[in-house]
């Protein structure tokens, strides 16, 4: 089935550009879909190399010397089936596997995968990790794909004075929980920015108004009331005591009430306790060299002045267009497995009730406060 790109704003909006294809991962009762991709890639340094778990031989490139590496030795098999032998007894089964000694650690590294596959609801990935092989399950939590959840701090100019503290300073503990980046942190912000400074050419159609006004959005994104407004986010508190300040400000109507409800339950979802969006990035299908990237969490959660400017749909083109050969990194809980885990593998509900209030705060915004001032 063939979707599109979308932003969520008053509901599901839809672009005219198709996504990639999706293909349902055997496990599908589990929650996993797996993407048939031309190309898949992965930004963050601490996730490890996925090795496809039949090949001629295990190799990695050596940090240091650049070098390559085999992995496929005696000592990896050993430590392998030492962890899926743990694992089943944990799972109180018996390991499908039968061990024998010498023979090829390749086929036997292959044929003990292939009984890990079959033995465990989860995905299994086998890959390395400070240069050892591991046995990694992993399942993909329920996400909205594909979907942008974009923070706009625009509309906060056209609230009261009290109020517009009150939800700056919500946004700026809700991106420094999640270590949520401003749209002037992403790649596809430069694209966008060239196509808006380079109107007229880009465009034979463009009015000398229309590229005038393109190049004022870029100058403001640069120099001007944007980008000094994404900055702010990141600075000092807009106001303290910010629960209080909730239960002391006067509604003036329905819609600032909604507002005011989805921040407390937003409040709910960044507490000291709550987890981190980063601790469920994981791609299970990483490339070392990707011709595209995969779309990062990065890029789906980010912080913008306007979702709704031409500079925000141009970035949606960009995206579009790069989602035709790649796919999205949504969130994923995962384990590495070793002969000492001790429990079984688990996962919770945060990304799932994350996505939820997301969807219905980006809604609320896009609904009621779309004429951000310029």
């Amino acid at each position: 089935m063939q979707t599109a790109l979308r932003i969520i704003q008053g509901g599901i909006g839809k672009t005219d550009y198709p996504f990639g294809r999706i293909s349902r991962h055997p496990k599908g009762d589990i929650g996993t879909q797996k993407k048939s991709t031309a190309s898949t890639g992965k930004r963050h340094a601490f996730l490890t190399e996925k090795i496809a778990p039949i090949a001629p031989d295990f190799k990695i490139r050596n940090r240091n010397d650049d070098a390559w590496v085999n992995l496929t030795t005696p000592e990896n098999f050993d430590y392998l089936y030492q962890s899926a032998l743990n694992y089943a007894g944990l799972m109180g089964i018996k390991l499908p596997f039968r061990y024998r000694k010498g023979g090829s650690p390749r086929l036997k590294i292959s044929e003990l995968y292939n009984a890990m596959d079959g033995s465990v609801p989860e995905c299994v990935n086998l890959e390395e990790k400070n240069g050892r092989l591991h046995f990694c399950l992993f399942r993909y939590h329920d996400w909205p794909e594909p979907a942008l959840f974009w923070i706009p701090v625009g509309f906060t100019e056209l609230l009261p004075v009290a109020l517009k503290r009150i939800a700056k300073e919500f946004i700026r503990r809700f991106v420094r929980h999640h270590g949520v980046s401003p749209i002037t942190d992403s790649y596809y912000f430069d694209m966008g920015m060239d196509e808006l400074k380079d109107w007229g050419n880009r465009d034979s159609d463009a009015s000398p108004k229309e590229i005038r006004e393109n190049s004022r959005l870029a100058d403001s994104y640069l120099t001007g009331k944007r980008a000094k407004a994404l900055k702010r986010i990141y600075g000092k508190p807009f106001c303290y005591n910010l629960e209080e300040r909730i239960r002391q400000y006067r509604i003036e109507n329905k819609k600032e009430r909604e507002l005011l409800d989805l921040i407390k339950e937003g409040m709910a979802l960044i507490t000291p306790e709550s987890p981190c969006l980063i601790g469920y990035l994981y791609d299970w299908a990483y490339e070392e060299s990707p011709d595209i990237n995969p779309i990062g969490m990065e890029q789906q959660l980010m912080l913008v002045y306007s979702d709704n400017d031409t500079l925000a749909e141009c970035m949606r083109d960009y995206m579009n267009s790069d989602y035709r050969e790649t796919y999205a990194l949504t969130p994923v809980t995962y384990r590495y497995l070793t002969p000492e885990t001790n429990e079984l593998f688990h996962m919770d509900d945060y990304p799932e009730r994350l996505s939820e209030w997301l969807e219905r705060f980006t809604e609320h915004i896009n609904d009621n406060f779309k004429n951000e001032k310029a």
